[in-house]
């Protein structure tokens, strides 16, 4: 008589394969990329709602001019929300001064240092003023 071997087989091997593995690898790949991607989408959004707001200030500040025959003086962008009282012809051009992306309060000069009669700008993400990630009426 003889002894049947038909239920013994390899001995079953627990783990994942090297295919599983990469598999799993490039999934997380690829959702590593989504949400990276999708941050940078944010800062890029961040930084066309500050340019508008800049045009827009910008806008105001020479309907004030137009009005009153000159800009408003250096830092008083409030001219454009409250009557400073020395202006001829004021009317109120905004409802409230808008904060930029990242709440700071936008920033004005006048003269402007970069080329135009005024600058109009926002301290960017870092809030330091002078640094490449500043969004100013100069870039319009």
């Amino acid at each position: 008589m003889s002894i049947s071997k038909a239920g013994r087989g390899k001995p079953s091997q627990v783990g994942f394969s090297l295919t599983e593995l990469m598999i799993v690898i490039v999934i997380i790949g690829i959702l590593l990329g989504l949400v990276f991607s999708n941050l940078n989408v944010m800062g890029d959004a961040q930084n066309l709602k500050a340019k508008k707001e800049v045009g827009d200030l910008k806008i105001k500040l020479e309907m004030y001019r137009a009005d009153n025959g000159i800009f408003p003086p250096s830092g008083a962008l409030g001219a454009l929300v409250t009557n400073p009282g020395n202006a001829p012809r004021w009317r109120q051009y905004m409802k409230d001064l808008p904060k930029d992306p990242w709440g700071n309060d936008y920033r004005y000069l006048n003269p402007g240092t970069r080329g135009g009669e005024i600058d109009v700008y926002s301290i960017g993400p870092d809030k330091r003023e002078g640094t490449e990630d500043d969004v100013g009426s100069w870039q319009l």
